[in-house]
């Protein structure tokens, strides 16, 4: 049956006018809100005298100025997920150093604002000057600050470093834009009321016989102007630009829930500090005596008989025992671990005051955070302390598959962990999502079966992520079990789950997924599960190997030399 083309304009016409009605209403319940949340605000502020309203909010800016020249050089070091070679590139151009000089006019500025927060509480008229000059000092500051965020990125970019491209560059100054443009808001409407004839008339005892620009800029905001319709448009217009351009890029890229970026402990240190060795007790197999020949004489009265004892079981017992026993030690060494060749530990491209960091990922269908949480995986961290003297963080973390790509650029986990017994459920976006982090950004999968169907879940996940690998053997030699601990004969079984080897994914050379089969995180737990002091060591310091793995081939990966 075919449709008539009037129906299927009648059919277009109709959703033409519900998307115009639901947009029409949608307009409506926005301009309510701002209003609603605008009449509120002036309800609270309007009772309040002058001097409250201005020295208020000169406080309020003299805390936060403190505040950003305690913190606002690291932040944005921090928040922009500038390397090490990228502040190499920025020392170049000397912007970093006027940065610097510029977070350090905030304690200046600081000041001047608090001066003003006691002079709003004077009723005179050079009180209302110092506040204009301050409120006017706050918006050219600010101006600058958004010079500074735009500038930057732009000068890494024309770096021509391969690590910065247009997207990463544009990401930079969405954030920055995002970051200044709610205190911009907040400096104008502090330069707006300290020129406003009600608050001269409060400090100069009579208002002015002009219109002031305060109050010209407030009753053109109020009435529209002479074209209110074209007002209400621009307004809308502007709204509308701001929303696609930075509002809806920050929901995409989940701008709303920024990560903590992932600091590897900055420094120098050795892969084998104090030269580990290997501890090996080696029973030896005991050498055969030659048969001893004995001369009889026949005609003697004397029956020498000797038994033909069967060796076969005693040797067997013997080869048994003549297998090397290892332990993977190191000796007290003259370095702490990291690369460089220092001896305080550390990478060089690392991040100084960096912690620890345990991540496990969540997923749906199975026990994700099976004895986590407060359990082995802090224990483990208290471990590498321990075994290591790096810092550690005062809590263990989970994060969605997702989550992954919210972490700044070069500063993503090294390692994530993952475990349970049962399903792993994960959809497509998520698929890619692991993907992405293990092949382009530089991660890897430290994967623990739990036991239970984690076995088969597990390697249905890895046959969907990575479809053209297939998991291998981690052999006994691997760099992954010599440093910094060495373990000859590959990773500890363990309660051996689903096998008694650790297997792995290699992509361009490196691991990029580290599969125990034994419950690695059972002997990490409290009360070990019952194993012994000697294993729980060695399941400690098979974990230090793998985390320490990652780092290196992280570091390797984003800062090559």
């Amino acid at each position: 049956m075919s449709i008539s083309p009037t129906h299927k304009n009648g059919f277009l016409d109709k959703a033409v006018a519900g998307v115009h009605w639901t947009a029409e209403k949608l307009h409506q319940c926005s301009a309510w809100l701002i209003l609603s949340a605008a009449r509120l605000t002036y309800r609270i502020i309007h009772p309040m005298p002058w001097s409250i309203r201005l020295g208020v909010f000169s406080t309020l800016w003299a805390c936060l100025l403190v505040l950003y020249w305690m913190k606002g050089y690291d932040s944005l070091i921090g928040a922009a997920g500038f390397t090490h070679q990228h502040l190499t590139l920025l020392g170049k151009t000397r912007i970093l150093d006027l940065y610097h000089t510029f977070v350090n006019l905030a304690l200046a500025l600081a000041v001047i604002m608090s001066v003003a927060a006691i002079m709003a509480f004077l009723r005179k008229s050079f009180s209302l000057v110092i506040l204009r000059l301050s409120a006017g000092l706050m918006g050219l500051y600010t101006l600058a600050m958004l010079y500074f965020f735009c500038r930057i990125p732009s000068l890494l970019f024309a770096a021509n470093d391969k690590s910065v491209d247009k997207s990463f560059r544009n990401e930079l100054w969405i954030d920055g834009f995002t970051i200044w443009f709610l205190p911009a808001v907040f400096v104008s409407v502090f330069l707006l009321i300290t020129w406003l004839n009600s608050s001269r008339k409060f400090y100069f005892g009579a208002p002015c016989e002009f219109e002031l620009p305060g109050d010209r800029v407030l009753s053109n905001i109020k009435t529209h102007g002479g074209d209110p319709v074209f007002r209400t448009s621009l307004y809308w217009a502007a709204f509308i630009h701001f929303f696609f351009i930075f509002l809806l890029p920050l929901i995409i890229m989940g701008g709303w829930r920024w990560m903590t970026p992932y600091g590897v402990p900055k420094g120098s240190g050795v892969q084998n500090p104090g030269d580990p060795v290997v501890k090996m007790i080696r029973i030896k197999k005991p050498k055969k005596k030659p048969r001893q020949l004995f001369v009889l004489n026949p005609n003697s009265a004397i029956l020498f008989y000797r038994p033909d004892i069967a060796e076969s079981k005693v040797m067997m017992n013997v080869d048994e025992a003549t297998e090397d026993k290892y332990e993977a030690t190191g000796a007290e060494g003259k370095g702490k671990l990291g690369k460089g060749g220092g001896t305080k530990g550390g990478w060089p491209n690392g991040m100084e005051g960096a912690k620890i960091r345990f991540i496990r990922l969540k997923y749906e269908g199975g026990d994700w955070d099976q004895c986590m949480g407060v359990g082995a995986d802090y224990n483990f961290l208290i471990k590498f302390n321990s075994l290591t003297g790096f810092k550690i963080a005062d809590k263990t973390e989970a994060v969605d598959i997702l989550d992954l790509k919210r972490f700044p650029r070069n500063s993503a986990p090294p390692f994530i962990y993952i475990t349970g017994s049962s399903k792993i459920n994960v959809g497509q976006k998520e698929i890619k999502t692991l993907r992405w982090y293990c092949l382009e950004e530089g991660g890897m999968i430290f994967a623990d079966n739990g036991g239970g169907d984690f076995d088969y879940n597990f390697r249905s996940l890895i046959q969907r992520t990575f479809p053209e690998m297939q998991l291998i053997d981690i052999s006994n030699d691997d760099i992954i079990y010599r440093q910094p601990y060495s373990f000859p004969n590959g990773a500890p079984p363990l309660w051996h789950h689903s096998g008694t080897r650790a297997m792995g994914l290699k992509y361009n050379g490196r691991w990029i997924l580290f599969y125990h089969q034994g419950d690695i995180k059972d002997a990490w737990k409290d009360g070990h599960s019952g194993a012994s002091k000697f294993l729980t060591e060695q399941a400690y310091k098979l974990g230090v190997n793998v985390v320490n793995y990652s780092f290196n081939q992280y570091m390797d990966l984003h800062f090559k030399p």
